[in-house]
């Protein structure tokens, strides 16, 4: 079969943009009829839904979300066709359309409710979903497929948090590793409509409040010292949540594994505020006003715990928000720490270092970490330079602990062959450094 002419290739491009742009607008709707249902209020008024209602309230919401989605997975699991992730899908084979579509709804569905995971996993399969069909109504070829299909998946994500440079290079980093005229032509135009699209539905919000950050010496030397152990932390947290996934029940041990791990996260949210959901209060509150030593400790390990049980027990989702979160956290802590040595640099801006770095890490994405931090908080251009240093110094930390331990660190992509049953799905390999 012949290679599909560029200019056809950009057409096909927006109508699958287009197409993912509408299903994940209607996966945000589900999101926030969710939060009015639980919490009577929703993400787009309140930081933190959760707080809405009262700790007791909250930890019974997390029983009863446990308890259902363990049914929904195993019924899913048990009745439905395997599940094809979005690299499956690039490999030439068909994602099915009812399954997909009840995994992602049951995705959002959760996290909304509570669950201490990322959502973007369900974006990114709704796009993979939507460009199979496209990519087979027009036939194209199959390296044209690949890039079309994985050039939705990142503007799935890019939609669902209107990011759409980080959207693209998601696509281009950890999809296609592949850098080319065709592919970044079709990334950007797929993210770009998607984007504009579920704009038309669901009007864009700030995620987090911007940070002041400048190309100050003292925040330049303080983004080696946060980047380098934040970037450690994240690649030990991608470890661990890659194992964890890999060991979850596919059977009917998820009915009683999830709901247990459930009235644990209960239990830890009733006790400290900001461990259920996805994090964003956690770092946002960082970013602005900030949290005390002991505070941040508690908070940090308690989610960390809290990511890692859900995923080990079943919970489908990402690790987007969560590891955003925990870099937020572990980067205030070091900030308060060296901060007798570096009073110039304000604690928000080392917590904004810190989640670039542990994002990139936990993502195994230098550039999408530090892009999706800074669309994120719509940060001004004089703060790109601390960024740009604190994920190299992730990268050069994990490059060095190889080094040391004399071990190869490469992981693979936390993408949506995390969590389908079958293991010939896998992106190309490619290396941290």
């Amino acid at each position: 079969m012949t290679e599909t002419p560029l200019n056809r290739l950009a057409l096909i491009s927006v109508l699958a943009g287009a197409v993912t742009g509408l299903l994940v607008a209607g996966l945000n709707y589900a999101i926030v009829l969710t939060e009015e249902l639980v919490y009577g209020t929703n993400h787009l008024i309140t930081l933190d839904p959760g707080s809405a209602v009262s700790p007791a309230r909250l930890a019974v919401s997390l029983i009863v979300v446990g308890f259902i989605t363990s049914w929904a997975w195993y019924l899913l699991g048990r009745f439905g066709r395997p599940m094809v992730s979005v690299p499956g899908a690039m490999q030439g084979r068909r994602m099915p359309t009812v399954e997909t579509l009840l995994s992602v709804f049951i995705q959002v569905i959760s996290v909304a409710a509570g669950a201490p995971v990322g959502r973007e996993n369900a974006p990114r399969l709704a796009g993979g979903l939507s460009a199979t069909s496209i990519a087979s109504w027009f036939r194209l070829d199959l390296h044209s497929r690949r890039i079309v299909i994985a050039s939705a998946a990142g503007a799935g994500l890019a939609a669902s948090f209107h990011l759409p440079l980080a959207g693209a290079l998601f696509t281009l980093e950890l999809l296609l590793v592949e850098m080319s005229t065709r592919t970044v032509v079709t990334a950007m135009l797929t993210s770009a409509t998607a984007v504009a699209t579920t704009g038309l539905f669901i009007t864009p919000h700030p995620i987090y409040h911007t940070v002041p950050l400048t190309e100050d010496f003292h925040n330049v030397v303080a983004a080696v010292i946060v980047g380098f152990l934040a970037g450690m932390a994240g690649h030990w947290f991608g470890i661990a949540a890659r194992a964890a996934a890999a060991a979850r029940p596919l059977d009917w041990r998820i009915l009683w594994q999830m709901p247990l791990a459930f009235c644990g996260v209960a239990v830890a949210a009733y006790l400290i505020p900001g461990v259920s959901a996805n994090g964003r209060w956690a770092a946002d509150t960082i970013f602005t006003i900030g949290l005390p030593l002991g505070t941040l400790c508690v908070l940090g390990i308690a989610r960390v715990m809290m990511v890692l049980i859900c995923f080990r027990v079943g919970t489908v989702g990402g690790t987007l928000t969560p590891a955003f979160s925990l870099g937020a956290i572990i980067g205030a802590i070091i900030g308060l720490l060296i901060d007798p040595l570096f009073p110039q640099v304000p604690l928000g801006a080392c917590a904004l270092m810190g989640a670039a770095a542990f994002l990139s890490t936990t993502m195994a994405a230098p550039m999408f970490g530090m892009i999706a931090a800074i669309e994120f908080t719509d940060m001004q251009a004089q703060g790109y330079l601390p960024m740009f240093v604190a994920v190299v110094a992730a990268a050069l930390a994990v490059r060095l602990w190889g080094i040391l331990t004399d071990k190869d660190q490469r992981m693979q992509p936390f993408t949506t062959a995390t969590w389908t049953r079958d293991t010939t799905d896998h992106t190309p390999r490619h290396d941290k450094s």
